[in-house]
């Protein structure tokens, strides 16, 4: 009896999973996972690929960029050109300079723009709507188009001080919401203050908090997920940055500038060779943040409302 019901049972199982799968709606679902999987496979051979051919450069010796059989993997796998790279770039000095600074600006423009953000999206005033408006017109505007403006405001600040070359221009405009894409910080912030429930900041004020104690004690610690999108972005911006970084402060001892200054000699394999080392030994740091902060990263991005 008990085989009979078994029996039964199994057949009763395959003839349900063969209505699910072998069905119209079951083929077309299959289908569109084996689309979706080739799509995505595509998206990340695409963006993983030139990455990891630099990488796999980085390793070469001077004989394997000159032999055309070799493609992938290096026949005299060397580490010489890591070891001058990083002699070039004076790693131990410019890493922990690049990476505090960027984290200084990254953690000043999380706290600007949440306020920012925390104002537009909780408060209404009169002209709120056209504010928010200009702020979203700040990433229209190519940044090619502010560099004299700027480098001429830091050159003779407040009639006569020089600021170039100095680390004061990026700490002066990210603490006045003027930094490397400050309106997209703004405009997440703002998107995740939004969706807030009103009944955290009823709470607040009932016990007798002001708008900046319940923005410090209650909405910011809320938006943990948010704070540490901000900062990843804000940061690897930052770290990359070579537009504003060589023109006000060139003389300052960051990657980005020392990446300039990478020499390959007189052949052009060489400088080819060690521009490809440099950009993965400057690029590895983002990707580690990234790996260590990227459960709130993803958080942050649903809950802004960012798509595409």
């Amino acid at each position: 009896m008990t085989k009979t019901k078994t029996k039964i049972k199994k057949e009763f199982n395959f003839k349900r999973w063969a209505r699910k799968w072998f069905s119209l709606h079951g083929m077309m679902s299959i289908g569109w996972k084996i689309v979706r999987a080739i799509i995505l496979i595509g998206c990340c051979y695409t963006i993983i690929y030139p990455f990891l051919l630099k990488m796999i450069d980085s390793f070469k010796s001077f004989e394997d960029y000159l032999d055309p059989a070799v493609q992938y993997i290096p026949k005299y796998f060397t580490l010489t050109n890591i070891k001058n790279v990083l002699t070039q770039l004076e790693w131990q000095k410019s890493f922990p300079i690049t990476f505090l600074y960027s984290a200084l600006i990254a953690g000043l423009q999380v706290l600007v723009c949440g306020l920012a953000g925390y104002g537009f999206g909780r408060f209404k005033f009169r002209g709120s709507k056209v504010l928010f408006a200009l702020v979203m017109m700040e990433l229209l505007v190519p940044p090619q188009t502010l560099i004299i403006p700027l480098f001429l405001k830091f050159r003779f600040f407040y009639g006569g001080l020089n600021l170039i070359n100095t680390g004061w221009p990026f700490i002066i405009m990210a603490m006045t919401g003027l930094g490397i894409r400050n309106g997209l910080y703004i405009f997440m912030f703002r998107q995740t203050f939004r969706n807030m429930p009103k009944e955290l900041e009823e709470a607040a004020l009932i016990d007798g908090c002001s708008a900046f104690k319940t923005f410090f004690r209650v909405m910011l610690p809320n938006s943990i997920s948010m704070m540490v999108t901000v900062f990843l972005i804000s940061f690897a911006w930052q770290w990359t940055d070579t537009n504003f970084t060589q023109r006000f402060q060139r003389g300052t001892s960051l990657l980005a500038n020392m990446i300039s200054a990478v020499d390959g000699g007189e052949e052009e394999v060489m400088v080819l060779q060690y521009n490809n080392t440099a950009a993965v030994l400057c690029v590895l740091p983002i990707m580690l943040v990234y790996l260590i902060g990227q459960r709130f990263f993803i958080q942050g991005v649903e809950r802004s409302g960012i798509t595409g």
